[in-house]
């Protein structure tokens, strides 16, 4: 049987050990941890600590998040919007017209099928109706609108 390891007082990542708790967790040893930001009470398996799985009561993660996810989305912004958004996507699975941007209707009057290209950028959103296919309202309308409305620029080089 392998010898029990006593972690009070040693740090894993930002959480520091304070005691064992008398609960297990599937026959694990449970530790009561304190986390840099202030958090306490965070209870971690002890293998989760050594290993490294647990390193933080979860404000590492929201720090990775705010810095990957937004910081880095607003750095791929041009003029307000965000180019790779627009650039070579796949429709959506549930696509009905197999085109992204593109939707079907019918005519009020006389009901036949049409189709409409549209983007939405800034807020706002842009239409070119009347196509009597999708390809034709994906090609001639949605990349057209793209042409409109998205900024020119897409990135800057330095020089």
């Amino acid at each position: 049987m392998s010898k029990k390891l006593d972690l009070t007082g040693k740090k894993f990542g930002k959480l520091t050990v304070i005691r064992e708790l008398p609960e297990r967790k599937k026959g694990r040893i449970m530790w009561r941890c304190k986390c840099d930001c202030g958090n306490e009470n965070i209870d971690v398996v002890g293998i989760y600590l050594t290993t490294g799985q647990t390193q933080s009561c979860g404000c590492m993660k929201k720090e990775l998040e705010i810095k990957n996810l937004r910081e880095e989305y607003e750095n791929k912004r041009v003029d307000g919007v965000v180019k790779p958004l627009f650039k070579d996507k796949e429709p959506r699975k549930d696509s009905s017209t197999g085109f992204r941007g593109v939707s079907k209707y019918r005519t009020r009057k006389s009901k036949e099928l049409r189709y409409r290209a549209w983007i939405t950028v800034k807020g706002k959103q842009y239409y070119k109706s009347g196509f009597k296919t999708a390809e034709e309202a994906y090609y001639n309308g949605r990349l057209k609108l793209e042409e409109l409305h998205l900024p020119k620029k897409e990135d800057h080089t330095d020089e």
